[in-house]
């Protein structure tokens, strides 16, 4: 007994990819997705860079003095 027949299967999958909005919420979010991944390792990068500089510049102010 097959609870999905393939007329079935295949009458969603036409309604489902010819509905507005699933397609503009499904492009969205392939657009999206990414691009918080990208950002949350953009700022990570950004706030290790930040603190570099100001470590070089921190040891700039107070060298260390060689005896």
């Amino acid at each position: 007994m097959e609870f999905f027949n393939q007329e079935l299967i295949q009458e969603i999958i036409r309604l489902t990819w010819r509905n507005p909005i699933f397609m503009a919420i499904a492009i969205a979010l392939i657009w999206l997705i990414p691009q918080l991944f990208i950002r949350k390792i953009m700022a990570k990068k950004y706030e290790q860079r930040k603190i570099e500089i100001q470590k070089n510049k921190i040891q700039k102010l107070y060298p260390k003095t060689l005896k």
